[in-house]
């Protein structure tokens, strides 16, 4: 039988919705938030499109070197290179996306939503990640890993993100 990781996160930040999204999807934010906010090794915005009006997708490519428990390394190396997919519904306030590893891609499934609902100057962020891995014996710690890393990643980026909000 196959395990599943479902994760949910609510955040309270000081921004509308439509400041959160205008930072969330700008390019100099998204490759701040990489290098100084979360470690990553490399980003790359491989391809945006559309606007916050209309709806946006964005494909993203990053890597990091993550603390991985010993049978994540030997599975996945070193260094974790993700493409990240999602599209932005601006009537639903929802961007869904699809995480997807350079290694083992077709034995793991990692995707959600970061939602925004806003209360004024305020909004709530909530970020929903489902993982499933296909690999028998080590599939239940590489759920555990991926989940604990979207926690981390997910807090670290909101920090970031208040921290710039802060700025102005």
């Amino acid at each position: 039988m196959l395990g599943i990781v479902k994760l949910q996160l609510t955040y309270e930040l000081d921004c509308s919705p439509n400041r959160f999204w205008a930072l969330y999807f700008d390019p100099d934010f998204t490759t701040r938030l990489h290098r100084e906010g979360l470690g990553s090794t490399s980003v790359e915005i491989v391809e945006q499109h559309g606007n916050l009006a209309s709806g946006l997708g964005r494909t993203l490519r990053y890597g990091q070197r993550p603390d991985a428990p010993g049978p994540v390394k030997r599975l996945f190396g070193e260094e974790i290179i993700t493409t990240e997919v999602c599209t932005f519904d601006p009537a639903l306030g929802t961007s869904l996306f699809t995480l997807v590893p350079a290694t083992l891609a077709d034995k793991t499934e990692i995707m959600g939503s970061i939602g925004v609902k806003g209360h004024g100057d305020t909004c709530t962020e909530t970020f929903e990640l489902e993982a499933r891995v296909k690999i028998f014996g080590a599939g239940p710690i590489v759920e555990r890993f991926i989940e604990r890393q979207a926690r981390d990643i997910q807090t670290n980026a909101v920090a970031f993100m208040k921290k710039e909000l802060t700025r102005g």
